[in-house]
């Protein structure tokens, strides 16, 4: 029988380490917060793996222009991460980071890695953004071996259980 959870656990094990490296914990919520569904249909499995809907914007970064981030938002940040005292410091801050996402995008405008250069610093991998993206396309090899073994041992089994009662029959 396939272990279709150890799978899901798998996958967010790389989920959780590239948004590690790409330095992406102020409270480790984002981390945290990935879940996994495993749901069989009559012809298929799927394998749901959920998180905070803010993600979405982790993994995909924000373009120049688009709305912009709440200032409630970066304040919680800012105090998180231990960048500012003072609630005027604090919101002055924000509003800073604010207006240059707004301008340049986060972290990257698109064209360029030139768009907020400044949260290149927290990351340890030398990205920001598409952390599922690069698990999808660099990471899963191990979960594909997994998961091979994992169908073969349960083919292995089944053959096992048949020709054991088979033997049973025909003594």
């Amino acid at each position: 029988m396939v272990d279709y959870k150890k799978v899901g656990k798998l996958i967010i094990a790389s989920l959780q380490k590239e948004l590690l490296g790409q330095g992406h914990k102020a409270t480790g919520n984002l981390i945290n917060s990935f879940e996994q569904r495993v749901i069989e249909l009559p012809n298929s499995i799927v394998i749901e793996i959920l998180m905070d809907e803010y993600g979405i914007y982790v993994n995909e970064g924000r373009k120049k222009g688009a709305k912009k981030v709440p200032i409630s938002v970066l304040v919680k940040w800012i105090e998180q991460k231990a960048i500012a005292n003072g609630d005027k410091e604090v919101k002055n801050i924000a509003f800073a980071i604010q207006q240059v996402i707004f301008a340049e995008g986060s972290p990257t405008d698109g064209s360029s890695r030139k768009g907020t250069k400044g949260s290149f610093e927290f990351s340890n991998n030398g990205r920001r953004k598409g952390f599922i993206d690069f698990v999808i396309d660099n990471e899963l090899d191990g979960v594909y071996n997994e998961l091979e073994q994992q169908v073969f041992k349960g083919y292995d089994d089944a053959i096992a259980t048949i020709v054991k009662d088979f033997n049973k029959k025909n003594k």
